[in-house]
């Protein structure tokens, strides 16, 4: 017996624990015990095995200060904690290349719908946000586009957390969450967020813009609290 398979049966044994026939719950628990003893678990070994990981791929290498509301956004409605990911590779023409992917950590499926969610908004967002950049006046400078769009993209961010919030499940258990990432990754560091509106002048229209825009994005639970693929478009 493998320690995964250990693992899941100390699982069953311990639901089979919770029996109201008091012979079949002693010989459950004994078993549960003597299996734990045997591979050198703990009960947070036990419950560590419910946690799941999903990666989603980002939509550039920077942490766009509209993306991590966003990605924060879905995690905390989902009962997720969230972290992101950023490494390099060198392709097939020799050039070095990085990619940052959020990891979304949850219990069960959590993860698994929180981020189907998170890649289907954001790819929603990052749509609205270029269709609002390629509206704005030729004569605009660069960055004064690319800081409208951030706008627009912030503002869509707080029109769609109702919907999400709706949408979701919190409930989560944050001290197993955060052991199961400390003893896979280990101590994570801190990152720079990119913001184009620090310090500038921010025309609220933009802003207004993208959240009526977010107000329209379409959600709704598939079976079983599910993602059905094509619900979220």
């Amino acid at each position: 017996m493998t320690r995964d398979e250990a693992l899941k049966k100390i699982k069953k044994c311990l639901a089979l624990g919770r029996s109201a026939n008091e012979n079949e719950a002693g010989i459950a628990l004994r078993q549960a015990q003597a299996l734990m003893e045997q591979f050198g678990l703990r009960e947070q070994d036990v419950s560590l095995a419910d946690v799941r990981e999903v990666k989603v791929k980002a939509c550039s290498t920077a942490a766009n200060a509209w993306e991590l509301r966003l990605v924060h956004l879905v995690a905390d409605a989902f009962g997720c904690e969230t972290f992101a990911q950023l490494k390099g590779r060198y392709n097939d023409a020799g050039n070095y290349v990085r990619s940052r992917h959020w990891v979304f950590v949850g219990i069960d499926a959590a993860p698994i719908v929180a981020g189907y969610a998170c890649e289907v908004l954001l790819r929603q967002c990052a749509r609205g946000r270029l269709a609002h950049i390629a509206k704005q006046p030729r004569n605009c400078k660069p960055a004064t586009k690319t800081m409208r769009g951030d706008a627009f993209a912030i503002g869509w961010v707080m029109g769609v957390s109702e919907k999400v919030e709706a949408f979701a499940n919190p409930e989560k258990d944050q001290a197993l969450l955060l052991a199961y990432i400390e003893r896979e990754y280990g101590e994570l560091q801190s990152g720079k967020t990119r913001n184009t509106m620090t310090g500038r002048k921010v025309d609220m229209g933009h802003i207004g813009a993208g959240y009526r825009a977010g107000q329209q994005a379409d959600l709704h639970r598939g079976v079983g609290g599910m993602p059905e693929r094509g619900l979220l478009t």
